[in-house]
């Protein structure tokens, strides 16, 4: 695996790539924005390496990483959850219902101490609809930051195994040494007669 950094220069080349290219195809600033924060989002907050309790994304969430423990517990790392589209639309909806658990527990909290503050999301349907848009535009963002996250582990995981495959196997044999001297290691590598001594 890349690690957070590999991962974060891979979310920045995908952002710079899809806001040139957002902009070439004349799209507004606030979608762009909204792209590119997807994108942020799901590299530094929401990657797919949720699924680690210790991984650098949780840390990021602070005392509130606790709420991503069930997850990481439920979710093996690297299975169907890591796949673009999928895992990003669970983290999604985890998200939503962390979201809607702190909106209950303040409005309890709220009515218990005598404030009466209504969360009220109504409005008519062409705001509603041009809200939505926004995290349509958020959501494609974090579907192209988990695509690139997706490519870049089954790139290192191939390079790594494919070095492992072709690096010669290497063999020691153990000299018996004449009486009074100290024992050899003979180490084979291919084209080298290397002694090694103890």
């Amino acid at each position: 695996m890349p690690g957070f950094w590999g991962h974060a220069i891979g979310s920045g080349v995908a952002l710079a790539g899809t806001t040139a290219y957002m902009l070439y195809d004349h799209w507004s600033v606030p979608d762009v924005l909204a792209v590119n924060a997807g994108i942020a989002l799901a590299t530094t907050i929401l990657s797919p390496d949720m699924d680690l309790f210790n991984s650098r994304p949780i840390q990021g969430w602070g005392v509130l990483r606790f709420f991503w423990w069930p997850y990481s517990k439920l979710v093996k790392h690297r299975d169907h959850l890591h796949i673009p589209v999928i895992g990003t639309t669970a983290r999604f909806l985890y998200t939503a219902l962390i979201i809607a658990l702190f909106v209950i527990i303040f409005k309890f909290w709220f009515r218990r101490i005598g404030l009466q503050i209504e969360f009220d999301f109504a409005g008519d349907r062409d705001d509603i609809i041009y809200n939505l848009l926004f995290l349509v535009d958020l959501y494609v963002g974090a579907v192209i930051a988990d695509a690139t996250h997706y490519v870049l582990d089954v790139v290192t995981t191939e390079i790594k195994l494919s070095g492992r495959l072709l690096r010669p196997r290497r063999s020691t044999i153990r000299n018996a040494p004449p009486d009074g001297e100290k024992g050899e290691w003979n180490r084979n590598l291919p084209n080298s007669n290397t002694d090694w001594r103890r």
